[in-house]
């Protein structure tokens, strides 16, 4: 149901910064062959190394039976992976984060080209919109933002030292634009009075720092951001904050009903973020417009397509709602449930998102039919759960993560 404002309330923050088979339903959403026993790539066989193991031959794609899911285009097995979405940078280059750190892959063949290391096991690398990709990366004494260049083989292009009595989280960076880098920090003691968690933009071309400002408040997670217009949007869990990012002047900060929330998704007018709960939010001025109370404990981050909000739960299976009113279009229902951990891909007219519970799957649902068309049973060493999936897309493929495994998909 939708109802009007209010209220309070993702991973927990760093203390130093902010920062399988399942039975069809009665309406007719199957859970259809191809799930436990999916097509799946022979996976390389040499052992990990710093720069992976091999990955398996692309497979030639081709007509596949109705209900079926398509073949893997190939499937990378490596070093221990950190639990991150992979960031396709390009049409020709997937960067994934390992314990040892970046590896860029080939997106056409899953073939490993190069290797960074010397960064931090926590956080999400960022493209900064001039080539680079940058991550915190460990230096003597402390953590420091550092990027490289991935056409390049991963070379490193410039380390951000911190100013004096400034201390950076492994995943203090929030986002870029090509003009600047912003990120978090803190100065000071979480113990002491004078604490505090900063927001801070860098210029990327001399690094120098353009503007600060205190979060207002302590947040409860790290905060995840994206960057419609001029704003730097941002959802720390309890709280939506818009900024104007060129000078770093808050616009509203707006309190959010339940916990968990995390990444926002805008379209047109409006915010809308998702977790204990789903909130749609004016960009103009912080109003909320409505909120969608869950029949989920906790839903994916969400997805806006064709004027629809889709997200996911382990009850609801995929949820619908109208971004503009917040009513219930439809739910798929708990025949199959859906995972949390990742917003759902939209492409083509089909949704896909990983499964929730024990068997590592991604489903696919087929938006007009509202039903599933396909699933397919993720390979992944180092994890038998679907928890441990995570997705990203690049124009027509799909990457699947799944502990230290990385899947090529083709969408739809």
């Amino acid at each position: 149901m939708s109802e009007q404002p209010a209220g309070m309330s993702r991973r927990a923050l760093l203390t130093v910064s902010f920062g399988g088979a399942a039975m069809a339903s009665a309406a007719g959403i199957a859970w259809l062959r191809n799930a436990p026993g999916g097509h799946r790539s022979d996976v390389g066989a040499a052992g990990p190394s710093p720069s992976g193991s091999r990955s398996s031959q692309p497979h030639p794609r081709g007509s596949r039976p109705p209900g079926s899911a398509p073949p893997p285009l190939w499937t990378y097995d490596g070093p221990e992976l950190v639990d991150v979405a992979p960031v396709a940078v390009s049409g020709t280059l997937l960067v994934l984060k390992g314990y040892d750190g970046l590896i860029g892959l080939d997106t056409r063949t899953g073939k490993p080209l190069w290797t960074a290391g010397g960064f931090e096991p926590d956080g999400s690398p960022v493209p900064t919109g001039d080539g680079l990709l940058a991550d915190v990366a460990y230096t003597v004494g402390a953590a420091a933002p550092r990027a490289v260049d991935p056409a390049a083989k991963g070379r490193v292009r410039w380390t951000l030292e911190p100013a004096a009595g400034l201390r950076f989280a492994q995943d203090a960076l929030l986002a870029s634009d090509g003009g600047a880098l912003y990120l978090t920090a803190s100065q000071g003691s979480p113990l002491d009075d004078d604490y505090a968690a900063l927001l801070l933009a860098y210029d990327l071309k001399d690094r120098r720092e353009l503007w600060r400002t205190t979060a207002g408040h302590i947040p409860s997670e790290a905060p995840a951001a994206v960057l419609p217009g001029d704003r730097l949007l941002y959802c720390d869990g309890d709280a939506l904050t818009s900024l104007d990012r060129r000078t770093g002047e808050r616009q509203w900060t707006r309190a959010l009903q339940g916990t968990g929330n995390g990444r926002p998704a805008v379209a047109g007018p409006r915010a809308y973020v998702a977790g204990g709960g789903i909130t749609a939010v004016a960009l103009d001025d912080g109003t909320v417009a409505w909120h969608h109370t869950p029949r989920d404990r906790t839903y994916s981050d969400p997805v806006i397509a064709d004027g629809v909000l889709y997200a996911t739960g382990s009850a609801a299976g995929v949820l619908a709602l109208d971004a503009r009113t917040g009513g219930t279009l439809w739910e798929s229902g708990p025949a199959i449930p859906l995972g949390t951990q990742c917003a759902p891909v939209v492409h083509g007219g089909v949704l896909h998102a990983p499964t929730a519970g024990g068997r590592p799957c991604v489903a696919a649902f087929h938006l007009r039919t509202r039903k599933a068309v396909w699933s397919y049973r993720v390979p992944g060493a180092g994890t038998g759960a679907a928890a441990g999936i995570r997705l990203a897309a690049r124009g027509s493929v799909l990457f699947v993560q799944n502990g230290n495994t990385v899947t090529a998909l083709p969408l739809g």
